[in-house]
């Protein structure tokens, strides 16, 4: 410690400072008695002086006039001299402000160096734990296992995979450097955000380095579909599954279509025009149409899409399209179906040898009797006609939703198709009374019915 005047200390270090307070503290404390507090301490090394004056109990001035002056020359001696102490008591309290001022100041200082030394000790013991040691194969396995079980991977930045280039150096380099987090995305398309999905799209699929691409699109805007068929340009040959959920007219479709020659799913909230399904490549192996009452048209000139899918989910809103869906997919596997016909239909024979998985909803929403109440034997329904002209000899999954158990014609069809069905899924309305039950596990013994809410007898 050095000293530049009585008013400015200047102290190298903290340590330097305590040090010096303690020395202070040791070498005016001597009287103190062991065990004294430091309050204790300072009381000692300062002693407040004594203002006691032989006139401090005068309480009237005396009338002899010799005894006023000579009492007048020493009080005046007394208040100078106490003028002098509260000059020299003022000046030590400003100084002794100074010092606290310091003292506050060191005292923040240390407290802030004791943060960024205890964050300093835990990321330090961090670096010694063992998952800082693994290789970096052992740890990109444990980030695809991170990832969200969305089929479409959400870009923002509190998910994986983008939360896993924030933790540190090592962690953002392995991420980068495995494909497989970047290979799905949901692509998000606002507006506010236009400038920001260049830049998001590009580096996202930079980083899944040339693996096969699941992409969801949602479009509010006509004009969005060219911009983003030039942004998805070069990657638009490793897209295998797209879902677009577009909000404009079905035509505007066609640009995202062209040069998809690895497509195997496609996913649209509405039927295609014959011009973009004409564009899909033979590739395609599952078509799925969300929109619950769209009406779905077969064009001659796309009869080769439709032959090599193996997996439809469609709405039905007439029955002959049961009879050329199945006619276009020979090599059909599993089929999902919403049959949304307003009265009982006759359906012509239908047969497929492939399909091992038959999902149908009926919507009851279309049929007025439901508007009122529940379910009844007067509503129509065209799962029973539906099933008395369907042969399905591979088939292994029935489900059924939206309408009453058809007992009868369920036994009639697995007859009929002779089919190695094993699982049968119910909705709530579908209700399989016990007897129902074991007439059916009578006919297949190793069926297994499965209620898909609680089951009522």
């Amino acid at each position: 410690m050095h000293t530049n005047s009585k008013e400015n200390v200047n102290l190298s270090s903290a340590s330097e400072i305590i040090s010096a307070l303690h020395i202070i503290l040791r070498s005016q404390a001597v009287v103190c008695l062991c065990g004294c507090t430091v309050s204790d301490v300072l009381l000692t090394i300062y002693q407040m002086p004594d203002v006691e004056t032989p006139y401090s109990q005068t309480t009237s001035p005396n009338s002899n006039h010799c005894a006023v002056e000579l009492k007048d020359q020493s009080i005046n001696a007394i208040i100078t001299h106490r003028q002098q102490q509260l000059d020299e008591t003022l000046h030590d309290i400003s100084s002794l402000e100074t010092v606290i001022d310091k003292i506050n100041n060191l005292h923040r200082q240390l407290t802030e160096q004791k943060e960024k030394l205890i964050s300093s000790i835990a990321l330090h013991k961090r670096l010694i734990s063992p998952i800082w040691h693994l290789p970096t194969e052992v740890l990109s396995h444990i980030f695809v296992h991170c990832l969200p079980e969305d089929k479409y991977l959400s870009p923002a930045s509190k998910l994986a995979p983008v939360l896993l280039t924030r933790i540190c150096r090592r962690w953002r380099e392995v991420a980068v450097g495995t494909p497989s987090l970047w290979d799905r995305l949901d692509v998000p398309y606002d507006l506010r955000r236009k400038r920001e999905l260049p830049f998001c799209l590009d580096v996202w699929l930079k980083r899944s380095r040339g693996r096969l691409l699941s992409l969801a699109l949602t479009c509010c805007f006509s004009s969005t579909m060219i911009e983003l068929r030039r942004l998805l340009q070069p990657y638009i040959h490793q897209i295998s599954s797209f879902s677009i959920c577009c909000r404009v007219i079905s035509d505007k479709f066609d640009p995202l279509f062209e040069g998809l020659t690895a497509l195997q799913e496609l996913i649209v909230n509405r039927p295609l025009t014959e011009q973009c399904f004409s564009l899909l490549p033979p590739t395609l192996r599952s078509f799925k149409v969300t929109a619950p009452y769209s009406e779905l048209k077969f064009f001659p000139s796309c009869e080769p899409v439709w032959a090599n899918l193996t997996n439809v989910e469609i709405p039905i809103h007439r029955p002959d399209t049961i009879l050329r869906l199945l006619q276009l997919c020979p090599n059909l596997c599993s089929l999902a179906i919403r049959l949304g016909f307003d009265r009982t239909e006759i359906f012509q024979p239908l047969v497929h040898v492939r399909i091992q998985s038959l999902h149908i909803i009926v919507d009851v929403i279309q049929y007025s009797h439901h508007l009122l109440g529940n379910i009844d034997d007067s509503t129509p329904n065209p799962l029973p006609g539906f099933l008395d002209a369907l042969s399905l000899p591979s088939l292994r999954t029935l489900e059924i939703y939206g309408v009453s158990w058809p007992h009868q014609e369920f036994k009639s069809f697995v007859t009929r198709s002779n089919c190695p069905l094993e699982t049968v899924v119910l909705g709530a309305e579908a209700v399989m009374r016990h007897e129902q039950r074991a007439e059916c596990i009578a006919l297949i013994p190793s069926l297994e019915v499965v209620v898909s809410q609680s089951e009522e007898s």
